[in-house]
């Protein structure tokens, strides 16, 4: 009889150090850990754990880009979407992110068709998506400290540097307007992504409203206000109404 106790002692001892152990895993090793299941097809497996990284707050791009792949593989393209947008706020423009976001959305059966907008505003959209917001602030210490350093040179042997200050100043305060800008609006605009598979748009945020139209898995919106559990919603042709937020994850 002890020795069956002991026995049962010492296998939930085991277990225990077991799931501490895997819970223990820093995120690098969590991270290669997936990347091997995704390569080798456990995509599910995958999933879980780059998802663990992701509730650790070990927040990054590759692992946004990863987990969306995955999903990718799983068909589920509503999320795989999602988490490519995510990925792009860290990685910008990067290649082989736009490329498998344009193969995602291949997938989506809402093909909305934005309004036409003023070629400096596509050009400013364009600059500001050019690359991601930690690039520009590194840019921006990197452009401050060759401003910095020509001063320092103006100080010492006057007259020399003045053309080089002025056009650093400039490329400095252009990269900080940028910058600035990038970060007002990710930190005052919203977008989601439909992660169900139809969802109907309603004329109020309340379950009588009058049905406007029906957004599908995949399409990207814009958030403009939150009524409870109520989203009002905007689509890129300017189509307005109500959804529930569980219909949608945000980016």
């Amino acid at each position: 009889m002890r020795k069956g106790i002991f026995s049962l002692f010492f296998g939930l001892l085991l277990l225990i150090t077991y799931q501490t152990g895997l819970h223990a895993q820093s995120p690098q090793l969590l991270f290669e850990s997936a990347n091997k299941d995704y390569l080798e097809g456990r995509y599910d497996s995958a999933i879980e754990k780059y998802q663990q990284i992701l509730d650790r707050d070990f927040i990054s791009g590759e692992v946004h880009f990863n987990l969306g792949n995955a999903y990718y593989k799983k068909n589920a393209f509503g999320r795989a979407i999602l988490h490519y947008e995510r990925a792009k706020r860290f990685l910008g423009n990067d290649e082989a992110l736009e490329r498998n976001l344009k193969l995602a959305r291949i997938h989506i059966v809402d093909k909305i068709e934005p309004v036409p907008q003023l070629f400096l505003i596509e050009w400013w959209h364009f600059l500001l998506n050019m690359i991601s917001i930690e690039a520009y602030a590194w840019l921006g210490v990197a452009v401050f400290f060759v401003f910095s350093l020509f001063v320092a040179l103006e100080i010492l042997y006057r007259g020399y540097f003045k053309k080089m200050i002025w056009t650093t100043g400039m490329i400095f305060i252009f990269v900080l307007i940028v910058f600035l800008s990038n970060v007002y609006i990710s930190e005052s605009t919203a977008y989601g992504i439909i992660i169900d598979q139809n969802v109907s748009i309603v004329s109020e945020p309340a379950e009588e409203g009058n049905e406007l139209f029906i957004l599908h898995e995949g399409t990207k919106v814009l958030i403009e206000r939150v009524s409870g559990e109520w989203y009002e919603i905007r689509l890129a042709d300017g189509k307005t109404g109500w959804l529930k937020s569980g219909s949608l994850e945000i980016i």
